[in-house]
Protein backbone atom coordinates (compact mmCIF):
# COMPACT_ATOMS: atom_id res chain seq x y z
CA UNK A 1 0.00 0.00 0.00
CA UNK A 2 3.02 2.40 0.65
CA UNK A 3 4.24 1.50 -2.52
CA UNK A 4 1.39 2.45 -4.16
CA UNK A 5 1.01 6.09 -2.73
CA UNK A 6 4.74 6.67 -3.33
CA UNK A 7 4.02 5.92 -7.07
CA UNK A 8 1.00 7.81 -7.56
CA UNK A 9 3.02 10.79 -5.56
CA UNK A 10 5.80 10.55 -8.40
CA UNK A 11 3.30 10.41 -11.11
CA UNK A 12 1.51 13.47 -9.75
CA UNK A 13 4.96 15.00 -9.66
CA UNK A 14 5.82 14.60 -12.89
CA UNK A 15 2.44 15.23 -14.08
CA UNK A 16 2.21 19.03 -12.48
CA UNK A 17 5.60 19.79 -13.50
CA UNK A 18 5.13 18.88 -16.92
CA UNK A 19 2.12 21.16 -16.88
CA UNK A 20 4.52 24.21 -15.58
CA UNK A 21 7.26 23.75 -18.24
CA UNK A 22 3.89 24.12 -20.85
CA UNK A 23 2.56 27.17 -18.94
CA UNK A 24 6.15 29.16 -19.66
CA UNK A 25 6.40 28.26 -22.68
CA UNK A 26 2.68 29.39 -23.72
CA UNK A 27 3.47 32.59 -21.59
CA UNK A 28 6.76 33.07 -23.20
CA UNK A 29 4.88 33.01 -26.61
CA UNK A 30 2.81 35.44 -25.43
CA UNK A 31 5.17 37.76 -24.82
CA UNK A 32 6.80 37.98 -28.10
CA UNK A 33 5.68 41.38 -29.72
CA UNK A 34 4.06 40.47 -33.02
CA UNK A 35 5.01 42.32 -36.16
CA UNK A 36 4.98 43.04 -39.50
CA UNK A 37 8.29 41.40 -41.69
CA UNK A 38 9.02 42.43 -44.80
CA UNK A 39 12.02 40.66 -46.64
CA UNK A 40 15.12 42.31 -48.23
CA UNK A 41 14.49 42.55 -51.76
CA UNK A 42 16.35 42.80 -55.38
CA UNK A 43 15.69 43.73 -58.32
CA UNK A 44 17.45 43.60 -62.19
CA UNK A 45 14.89 44.25 -64.34
CA UNK A 46 15.06 48.07 -64.04
CA UNK A 47 18.36 49.40 -65.72
CA UNK A 48 17.99 53.02 -64.53
CA UNK A 49 19.62 53.86 -60.95
CA UNK A 50 19.11 57.01 -59.59
CA UNK A 51 21.19 58.56 -56.58
CA UNK A 52 21.32 61.34 -54.05
CA UNK A 53 23.89 63.39 -55.11
CA UNK A 54 25.47 66.88 -53.90
CA UNK A 55 26.25 70.15 -55.94
CA UNK A 56 30.17 71.00 -55.48
CA UNK A 57 32.16 73.08 -57.62
CA UNK A 58 34.98 72.34 -60.18
CA UNK A 59 37.50 73.61 -57.54
CA UNK A 60 37.74 75.62 -54.30
CA UNK A 61 40.75 77.58 -53.60
CA UNK A 62 42.59 79.55 -50.86
CA UNK A 63 43.30 83.37 -52.07
CA UNK A 64 46.31 84.43 -50.14
CA UNK A 65 49.07 87.50 -50.16
CA UNK A 66 52.43 86.32 -51.38
CA UNK A 67 53.25 89.41 -49.21
CA UNK A 68 52.31 90.76 -45.86
CA UNK A 69 50.96 94.26 -44.80
CA UNK A 70 48.32 95.55 -43.80
CA UNK A 71 44.78 95.17 -45.99
CA UNK A 72 43.49 98.90 -47.03
CA UNK A 73 41.13 97.49 -49.33
CA UNK A 74 38.44 94.51 -49.72
CA UNK A 75 36.19 93.16 -51.95
CA UNK A 76 35.10 90.03 -51.12
CA UNK A 77 31.05 89.90 -50.55
CA UNK A 78 30.23 86.64 -49.29
CA UNK A 79 27.97 84.44 -51.73
CA UNK A 80 28.65 86.41 -54.69
CA UNK A 81 30.32 85.96 -57.64
CA UNK A 82 33.11 87.78 -59.18
CA UNK A 83 35.00 88.05 -62.58
CA UNK A 84 38.16 87.37 -63.87
CA UNK A 85 40.99 89.96 -62.77
CA UNK A 86 38.57 91.74 -60.55
CA UNK A 87 40.19 93.10 -57.59
CA UNK A 88 38.82 92.15 -54.48
CA UNK A 89 42.20 93.13 -51.89
CA UNK A 90 44.69 95.22 -51.55
CA UNK A 91 47.55 95.80 -49.10
CA UNK A 92 48.65 99.43 -47.86
CA UNK A 93 50.65 100.37 -51.12
CA UNK A 94 52.83 102.95 -49.49
CA UNK A 95 55.90 100.37 -48.47
CA UNK A 96 56.03 98.74 -51.74
CA UNK A 97 56.12 102.11 -53.87
CA UNK A 98 58.91 103.11 -51.42
CA UNK A 99 60.56 99.72 -51.57
CA UNK A 100 60.37 100.18 -55.57
CA UNK A 101 61.94 103.73 -55.48
CA UNK A 102 64.87 102.81 -53.41
CA UNK A 103 65.58 100.21 -55.62
CA UNK A 104 65.66 102.20 -58.58
CA UNK A 105 68.00 104.69 -56.98
CA UNK A 106 70.49 101.69 -56.11
CA UNK A 107 70.19 101.02 -59.77
CA UNK A 108 71.15 104.30 -60.79
CA UNK A 109 73.89 103.98 -58.31
CA UNK A 110 75.50 100.85 -59.39
CA UNK A 111 75.05 101.73 -63.12
CA UNK A 112 77.07 105.16 -62.62
CA UNK A 113 79.78 103.23 -60.82
CA UNK A 114 79.49 100.37 -63.42
CA UNK A 115 79.95 103.61 -66.01
CA UNK A 116 82.78 104.86 -64.24
CA UNK A 117 84.83 101.50 -63.78
CA UNK A 118 84.54 100.85 -67.51
CA UNK A 119 85.73 104.42 -68.27
CA UNK A 120 88.86 104.13 -66.19
CA UNK A 121 89.43 100.56 -67.33
CA UNK A 122 89.85 102.04 -71.06
CA UNK A 123 92.48 103.99 -69.87
CA UNK A 124 94.25 101.29 -68.36
CA UNK A 125 94.07 102.90 -64.91
CA UNK A 126 91.34 100.12 -63.14
CA UNK A 127 91.29 96.22 -62.89
CA UNK A 128 89.57 93.64 -64.12
CA UNK A 129 88.64 92.48 -61.05
CA UNK A 130 87.06 96.21 -60.48
CA UNK A 131 85.03 96.17 -63.93
CA UNK A 132 83.24 92.40 -63.06
CA UNK A 133 82.11 93.72 -59.55
CA UNK A 134 80.44 96.86 -60.61
CA UNK A 135 78.82 94.71 -63.35
CA UNK A 136 77.73 92.32 -60.79
CA UNK A 137 76.64 94.96 -58.37
CA UNK A 138 74.53 96.32 -61.35
CA UNK A 139 73.30 93.21 -62.21
CA UNK A 140 72.09 92.63 -58.57
CA UNK A 141 70.60 96.09 -58.01
CA UNK A 142 68.20 95.36 -61.62
CA UNK A 143 67.21 92.27 -59.93
CA UNK A 144 66.20 93.99 -56.40
CA UNK A 145 64.08 96.48 -58.69
CA UNK A 146 62.05 93.56 -60.26
CA UNK A 147 61.53 91.60 -57.31
CA UNK A 148 60.51 94.93 -55.17
CA UNK A 149 58.19 95.83 -58.26
CA UNK A 150 56.80 92.34 -58.68
CA UNK A 151 55.89 92.40 -54.32
CA UNK A 152 54.25 95.83 -55.43
CA UNK A 153 51.82 93.72 -57.78
CA UNK A 154 51.57 90.81 -55.57
CA UNK A 155 50.36 93.12 -52.78
CA UNK A 156 47.04 92.69 -54.69
CA UNK A 157 44.59 90.64 -55.24
CA UNK A 158 42.75 89.96 -58.44
CA UNK A 159 40.26 86.87 -58.97
CA UNK A 160 41.87 84.01 -60.92
CA UNK A 161 38.85 82.86 -62.27
CA UNK A 162 35.01 83.93 -62.66
CA UNK A 163 34.08 82.64 -59.18
CA UNK A 164 32.19 82.55 -56.25
CA UNK A 165 32.72 83.78 -52.93
CA UNK A 166 32.20 81.15 -50.67
CA UNK A 167 33.88 82.85 -47.43
CA UNK A 168 35.74 85.61 -46.66
CA UNK A 169 38.26 84.91 -43.84
CA UNK A 170 39.48 88.82 -43.23
CA UNK A 171 38.35 91.92 -42.39
CA UNK A 172 39.71 95.56 -43.65
CA UNK A 173 42.24 97.07 -41.81
CA UNK A 174 43.50 93.77 -40.82
CA UNK A 175 47.76 92.57 -41.07
CA UNK A 176 48.05 89.55 -42.62
CA UNK A 177 51.20 87.53 -43.20
CA UNK A 178 52.46 85.73 -46.56
CA UNK A 179 50.75 82.73 -47.38
CA UNK A 180 47.43 84.48 -44.99
CA UNK A 181 44.03 82.93 -46.29
CA UNK A 182 41.98 85.68 -47.13
CA UNK A 183 38.96 83.77 -48.39
CA UNK A 184 37.76 81.05 -50.37
CA UNK A 185 36.72 80.88 -54.48
CA UNK A 186 34.96 78.21 -55.56
CA UNK A 187 35.19 77.92 -59.30
CA UNK A 188 31.61 76.95 -61.19
CA UNK A 189 32.47 77.08 -64.81
CA UNK A 190 31.43 73.27 -64.15
CA UNK A 191 29.42 71.69 -61.92
CA UNK A 192 30.48 68.05 -59.97
CA UNK A 193 28.02 65.75 -58.67
CA UNK A 194 29.21 63.88 -55.54
CA UNK A 195 27.79 61.03 -54.77
CA UNK A 196 28.46 57.45 -53.55
CA UNK A 197 27.26 54.19 -54.84
CA UNK A 198 27.37 50.46 -54.40
CA UNK A 199 30.46 48.45 -55.20
CA UNK A 200 28.28 46.37 -58.15
CA UNK A 201 28.18 49.80 -59.80
CA UNK A 202 31.47 50.47 -60.24
CA UNK A 203 31.98 47.04 -61.70
CA UNK A 204 29.46 47.79 -63.94
CA UNK A 205 31.56 50.67 -65.42
CA UNK A 206 35.03 48.64 -65.50
CA UNK A 207 32.90 46.36 -67.46
CA UNK A 208 31.56 49.73 -69.73
CA UNK A 209 27.97 48.43 -68.86
CA UNK A 210 26.79 51.80 -67.77
CA UNK A 211 26.47 54.33 -70.90
CA UNK A 212 24.50 57.30 -69.75
CA UNK A 213 23.83 59.59 -67.04
CA UNK A 214 22.01 62.29 -66.04
CA UNK A 215 20.96 64.64 -63.77
CA UNK A 216 18.45 67.07 -62.11
CA UNK A 217 18.75 69.43 -59.28
CA UNK A 218 15.64 69.53 -57.14
CA UNK A 219 13.87 73.39 -56.89
CA UNK A 220 16.45 75.10 -59.38
CA UNK A 221 16.09 73.41 -62.39
CA UNK A 222 13.05 71.59 -64.22
CA UNK A 223 14.68 69.39 -67.06
CA UNK A 224 17.54 66.57 -66.14
CA UNK A 225 20.92 67.33 -68.10
CA UNK A 226 22.87 65.09 -69.47
CA UNK A 227 26.32 64.73 -67.24
CA UNK A 228 29.64 63.25 -67.56
CA UNK A 229 31.64 60.43 -66.12
CA UNK A 230 34.85 62.37 -64.38
CA UNK A 231 36.63 60.56 -61.39
CA UNK A 232 36.21 57.79 -58.86
CA UNK A 233 37.65 56.56 -55.67
CA UNK A 234 39.41 52.53 -56.04
CA UNK A 235 38.86 52.58 -51.90
CA UNK A 236 35.75 51.85 -50.56
CA UNK A 237 34.44 53.94 -47.55
CA UNK A 238 35.28 51.94 -44.23
CA UNK A 239 31.90 52.11 -42.98
CA UNK A 240 29.63 51.98 -45.75
CA UNK A 241 32.04 50.10 -48.55
CA UNK A 242 30.55 52.46 -51.07
CA UNK A 243 32.56 54.15 -53.68
CA UNK A 244 33.12 58.40 -54.07
CA UNK A 245 31.90 58.77 -57.95
CA UNK A 246 31.77 62.60 -58.96
CA UNK A 247 30.32 63.68 -62.48
CA UNK A 248 30.04 67.00 -64.01
CA UNK A 249 28.22 69.53 -66.42
CA UNK A 250 29.03 72.90 -68.12
CA UNK A 251 27.41 75.36 -66.18
CA UNK A 252 23.86 76.25 -67.09
CA UNK A 253 23.57 79.73 -68.46
CA UNK A 254 20.60 81.69 -66.37
CA UNK A 255 20.35 79.53 -64.03
CA UNK A 256 21.39 79.93 -60.24
CA UNK A 257 22.98 77.14 -58.28
CA UNK A 258 23.77 77.43 -54.93
CA UNK A 259 26.85 74.92 -53.71
CA UNK A 260 25.83 72.15 -51.74
CA UNK A 261 22.33 71.80 -52.83
CA UNK A 262 21.38 68.14 -53.20
CA UNK A 263 20.36 66.69 -56.45
CA UNK A 264 18.99 63.61 -58.38
CA UNK A 265 22.14 61.55 -60.57
CA UNK A 266 20.66 58.85 -62.76
CA UNK A 267 22.85 56.04 -63.95
CA UNK A 268 21.24 53.74 -67.23
CA UNK A 269 22.76 50.16 -67.64
CA UNK A 270 23.18 49.25 -71.31
CA UNK A 271 21.42 46.45 -72.59
CA UNK A 272 24.05 43.73 -71.61
CA UNK A 273 23.65 44.91 -68.21
CA UNK A 274 21.90 41.93 -66.34
CA UNK A 275 24.07 41.42 -63.68
CA UNK A 276 23.49 44.54 -62.12
CA UNK A 277 20.73 44.71 -58.96
CA UNK A 278 19.35 47.31 -56.36
CA UNK A 279 18.16 45.61 -53.12
CA UNK A 280 15.37 47.37 -51.20
CA UNK A 281 13.04 47.70 -48.33
CA UNK A 282 9.67 49.39 -47.45
CA UNK A 283 10.29 53.32 -46.45
CA UNK A 284 8.46 52.59 -43.20
CA UNK A 285 11.56 50.28 -42.09
CA UNK A 286 13.94 52.56 -42.02
CA UNK A 287 14.22 54.41 -38.83
CA UNK A 288 16.54 57.87 -38.06
CA UNK A 289 18.98 57.24 -34.94
CA UNK A 290 20.39 60.13 -32.83
CA UNK A 291 23.75 60.28 -34.33
CA UNK A 292 22.07 61.32 -37.93
CA UNK A 293 22.42 57.83 -38.92
CA UNK A 294 19.53 55.18 -40.85
CA UNK A 295 19.16 51.71 -39.77
CA UNK A 296 16.30 48.98 -39.87
CA UNK A 297 15.28 46.74 -37.06
CA UNK A 298 16.61 43.07 -38.44
CA UNK A 299 15.57 40.02 -37.37
CA UNK A 300 17.40 37.09 -36.28
CA UNK A 301 15.82 34.23 -37.39
CA UNK A 302 17.31 31.59 -35.05
CA UNK A 303 16.38 33.57 -32.05
CA UNK A 304 13.71 35.51 -33.01
CA UNK A 305 15.01 38.77 -31.62
CA UNK A 306 15.22 41.85 -33.74
CA UNK A 307 18.55 43.91 -33.46
CA UNK A 308 19.55 47.55 -34.96
CA UNK A 309 21.24 47.41 -38.20
CA UNK A 310 23.09 50.35 -39.55
CA UNK A 311 22.21 50.89 -43.24
CA UNK A 312 23.36 53.36 -46.33
CA UNK A 313 19.87 53.88 -48.75
CA UNK A 314 19.66 55.29 -51.97
CA UNK A 315 16.44 56.58 -53.89
CA UNK A 316 13.04 56.06 -52.97
CA UNK A 317 10.15 54.67 -55.76
CA UNK A 318 6.23 53.95 -54.65
CA UNK A 319 6.89 53.44 -50.99
CA UNK A 320 10.61 51.69 -51.35
CA UNK A 321 13.72 53.09 -50.52
CA UNK A 322 17.12 51.36 -51.92
CA UNK A 323 19.71 49.87 -50.22
CA UNK A 324 23.26 50.83 -50.46
CA UNK A 325 24.85 48.74 -47.87
CA UNK A 326 24.47 47.07 -44.72
CA UNK A 327 21.72 44.14 -45.51
CA UNK A 328 21.71 40.99 -47.54
CA UNK A 329 18.92 40.20 -49.92
CA UNK A 330 16.70 37.62 -48.10
CA UNK A 331 17.23 39.22 -45.15
CA UNK A 332 13.99 40.55 -42.97
CA UNK A 333 13.11 43.69 -41.25
CA UNK A 334 10.50 45.27 -38.82
CA UNK A 335 8.37 46.87 -41.90
CA UNK A 336 5.00 48.26 -39.54
CA UNK A 337 6.30 50.00 -36.19
CA UNK A 338 9.72 49.88 -36.21
CA UNK A 339 10.45 53.01 -34.21
CA UNK A 340 8.58 51.18 -31.01
CA UNK A 341 11.93 48.39 -31.42
CA UNK A 342 14.00 47.48 -28.83
CA UNK A 343 17.05 45.55 -29.16
CA UNK A 344 16.94 41.99 -28.14
CA UNK A 345 13.12 41.91 -28.33
CA UNK A 346 11.34 38.92 -28.77
CA UNK A 347 8.81 39.10 -31.68
CA UNK A 348 6.30 36.79 -33.57
CA UNK A 349 5.52 37.76 -37.42
CA UNK A 350 2.20 38.63 -37.82
CA UNK A 351 -0.07 36.55 -39.86
CA UNK A 352 -2.82 37.59 -41.70
CA UNK A 353 -6.17 35.55 -40.89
Amino acid sequence: MRIWVSFMAIVVAITLQGCGKGADLTAEQNKATVVQLAEVKTTSSDRVFTFPAKVVPKSTVNLAFRVQGRIQRLHLPEGQTVKKGALLAMLDPEPFKRAVSMAEVRLKQAELELKRVQAVATKGIGSEKSVDNAQVAFELAELSLENAKSNQQYSQLRAPFDALVAKRLVENQAFVKVGTAVAHLQDFSRIHFDFDVPERLINAYRRNDMHAASAYIGGNIKQSFPIYYIEHSTEPDPVTQTYRVVFAMDFPEGIAITPGVRATVSLTGSSSDGVVTVMGVPINAVVAGSDEGLYVWLLDEKTQTVHKQAVTVGPMSQGWVAILSGLEPGQKVVAAGASQMQSGLLVSPYVAQ
